[in-house]
């Protein structure tokens, strides 16, 4: 049986990677992928680009390089440092070929004494590199899959205490810019699971797991863009109030999709107070939205603020996305 490799960081993965691993899968017989953890160039995490490989080549043997080396270039001390990484990885695996579109191709292929197989080097066929979709994810649609668009477009959180014209929004933008919707998970499980108007910390963690879920499924659309009412961090904020704290694994769905949570908009609450059966008063509003801010500070995201009428707003968010700052990639 014929065994070939390839590597990267698949940041995003894009159709160049994709040629390159359907040449291989055309020519041996099993192909292993080496996918790079890549903390310093890309905040999508190593396990969501598996992913994106998987669904894409179901047949390949992907290896996650947890921390291997940031460095890159072609002396001789970075040569040594990321064969002897990959020596280390690898160990006791024989290939037949390595491939490959980039100049390494001739180190790695004799560190592993097997054939330098280059495809489309010059980059004939699809003419785009990683680097060129993060800094504008706009020229890229056309050049990934449809699973990696789906993970890359510009998406826009609406965070807030209760009734800051969150939900408002959100629809209110999806209209006006032709995005995807992801409505409040958290809205309907309270009706349907409160007691004594308040919810446990196991149903909180069940809310933050499945608006992750909504959001996921929400943006897996050819739209270019995608506009998010509420998040984990609203969920983890209801857990302070209520509680005073959170629980480990509501914090950790929190941290683990953190990386998403690049656009976020935090309305005010300096409009009325809207009172519905799911709400406890005004005073909730004021301090939910001092939690709120609270969690985006602790968690280093960055947000914005809208206020005004939600023509005001509009305007806002309008100026916001003509900037351009949303497409630039992870």
């Amino acid at each position: 049986m014929s065994i070939g490799f390839t590597l990267g960081k698949y940041a995003p993965f894009h159709r160049g990677h994709m040629q390159v691993i359907e040449t291989a899968l055309a020519e041996v017989d099993h192909l292993v992928v080496v996918i790079y953890d890549a903390k310093l160039t890309t905040s999508i995490p190593l396990e969501t680009r598996a992913s994106w490989i998987q669904k894409c080549f179901p047949a390949v043997d992907i290896v996650l390089a947890r921390n291997g080396p940031e460095e890159t270039g072609y002396t001789a001390d970075i040569i040594q440092i990321q064969n002897d990484y990959l020596r280390h990885l690898l160990a006791g695996r024989k290939f037949d070929a390595f491939y490959s579109s980039e100049p390494y191709g001739a180190m790695v292929s004799d560190a592993f004494a097997c054939k330098d197989r280059r495809v489309d080097s010059e980059r004939k066929a699809w003419p785009v590199s990683a680097t060129m979709i993060r800094r504008d994810t706009r020229v890229s649609q056309d050049m990934v899959p449809p699973c990696v668009w789906a993970s890359i477009k510009p998406k826009l959180y609406f965070l807030g205490g209760p009734s800051t014209g969150k939900s408002t929004l959100a629809r209110w933008c999806s209209e006006h810019f032709n995005g995807d919707l992801c409505e409040e998970y958290g809205r309907d499980y309270w009706f349907a699971h409160q007691k004594n108007h308040r919810l446990s910390m196991h149903d909180l963690e069940i809310i933050a797991r499945e608006q992750t879920n909504c959001e996921e499924s929400s943006w897996n659309s050819t739209r270019d863009i995608a506009f998010i009412d509420t998040s984990a961090i609203t969920t983890l904020a209801y857990a302070h109030y209520y509680f005073d704290r959170a629980s480990t694994a509501l914090e950790k769905i929190v941290e683990k999709n953190r990386w998403k949570y690049r656009h976020v908009l935090l309305c005010g609450d300096e409009i009325p107070f809207e009172d519905t059966p799911d709400r406890s008063g005004p005073e909730s509003r004021g301090r939910l939205q001092k939690i709120n801010e609270q969690l985006l500070d602790k968690y280093k995201i960055p947000y914005t603020r809208v206020f005004g009428s939600r023509e005001d707003r509009g305007i806002l968010i309008q100026n916001y996305i003509l900037k351009g700052d949303i497409w630039n990639g992870y």
